[in-house]
Order: C-alpha cells, then structure tokens, then sequence
C-alpha cells in the first residue's frame, strides 16, 4: 500500500473517524469516541518513568490491534480480543484510545509512518519509477500490515464502515501525488508520453492491491518481479530513478 505524506494521512483520518458515536468493546466496556489530537500525547514535563509506561502501553495495544484486525476485521475484532493480546484488560484499551474508532485510527496513522516523508520527494525528483519499486519490495516484509490494509479496504467499501471516509480520501490523495510523480518522471524520461496521469496513477494504485492481494493468498508468489514486469510493460526505465 502506498503511504500518504504526514499533513494529508492525519487530516483524513480525523475527520473519517472524528464523527464516530458510542462503541460497545465487546467486552461489556462502552465509550464514546474521542480522538485526540497528537500534541496532547506529547509527554509533559514532569516524572518521565508514567509517560514512558504510557508510551509503551499504547504501542503494544497498536501492535495487537494490527494483529487482530488483520486476522478477523476491524467489526469482528473487539476490544477485548485486542487486550488479551496486548496484555491489558479492553477497559485499559478505552483509556488509552477512547473507543474502537479512536484505535482503529492510530493503526491507521501508525501504518502511514515510514516512507510516508521520503516517497513524496523521490517522486518530485522525478524517481517515481525508483520510490515505487522500493515499496513493493518493502511491502514484501510487511505481511501483516498488508492483510491487515487489504483486510480494513475490503471492510470499508461499505459506506458505515467507520474507515470508508479514510480509505476513500486516502485513495484520492494518492492518485494525486502519483499522478504529480507520473508528471515529473515523464520529463526526466524515466517514463514514456502516454495517457492522462491521473488515469496511469489509478491504474498503478490497481496493479499494486492485485499483487499484494496475490501475494497474501501465495507467499511463493513475487510480488516485487511482477510489479517490475508491469513497469516495463508500461515503458518505464527500471535504470532511470
């Protein structure tokens, strides 16, 4: 999947998430959800030794929660799926993140960190053709996270999903700095003249979720070789950024 830069991830999925109402945990445990704005996580000033305990709970629920959502579904996973886990009770989870929306949301977020600063500026260099292949092979050491993706993608085409405003800007957002990338590759001819780049890029966006989609159904499957036989296909310069 490919990585929306900082501004646009948080601002999509805020404001997919934002309007979420009250979430049974499936533990008994009820909250109203409430999504926080990341300065107000930042550690204040004080005794260091709670905040770093605080830290290190909410990234353990995050990990679990990736696990679970990828194997069973954001709707079928619950809270206290996410807590057994993670080591914690789902009364622990809601403390920490509000509701299930609000946890679905730093999965989310967390999945988007990583390339999410560097692919934007490989592509404004024109090495569109370099940032992509580099993806697709990191995205070959990130099954979970994939499934996971793949898993939350499939959910959120039904429009209640709680995600199906995130993935929907999402995918809209990425077409358009790929199409931007598609624009400056094509002058530093690591890419040939041909169609609109907003269609190349949706194009793009398709072949990359059918293979990964592939490659989680057959983990013989190469998913890297594949995405690079389609560049080629397309006339693009494996050599040329």
């Amino acid at each position: 999947m490919v990585p929306l830069p900082g501004d646009v991830r948080v601002t999509a999925a805020r404001r997919s998430l934002r309007s979420a109402g009250t979430t049974t945990t499936g533990g008994g445990v009820t909250a109203t959800a409430q999504v926080s704005d990341p300065a107000s996580d930042r550690p204040r000033r004080g005794p260091r030794g709670p905040y770093a305990a605080g830290r290190e709970a909410r990234r353990a629920i995050v990990d679990a929660a990736r696990t679970v959502f990828a194997e069973r579904g954001f709707r079928a996973g619950s809270l206290r799926d996410v807590g057994e886990r993670a080591g914690v009770s789902a009364a622990n989870v809601v403390h920490h993140f509000g509701s299930k929306e609000g946890l679905l949301l730093a999965v989310l977020e967390a999945r988007d960190e990583g390339h999410a600063a560097e692919l934007p500026e490989l592509f404004e260099r024109g090495e569109l053709v370099r940032g992509l292949r580099a993806l697709v092979r990191a995205n070959s050491g990130e099954r979970d996270l994939i499934r996971l993706y793949t898993t939350l993608g499939t959910e959120a085409t039904e429009p209640r999903h709680p995600a199906h405003d995130y993935f929907r800007s999402r995918y809209a957002n990425i077409r358009g700095y790929l199409a931007s990338g598609i624009t400056q590759a094509r002058e530093t001819g690591a890419l040939p003249p041909g169609p609109d780049a907003g269609e190349v890029a949706a194009s793009l966006l398709a072949v990359m979720d059918g293979l990964q989609t592939q490659w989680l159904l057959d983990e013989t499957f190469d998913m890297a070789a594949a995405f690079d036989a389609h560049l080629v296909s397309i006339g693009a310069r494996l050599d040329a950024g």
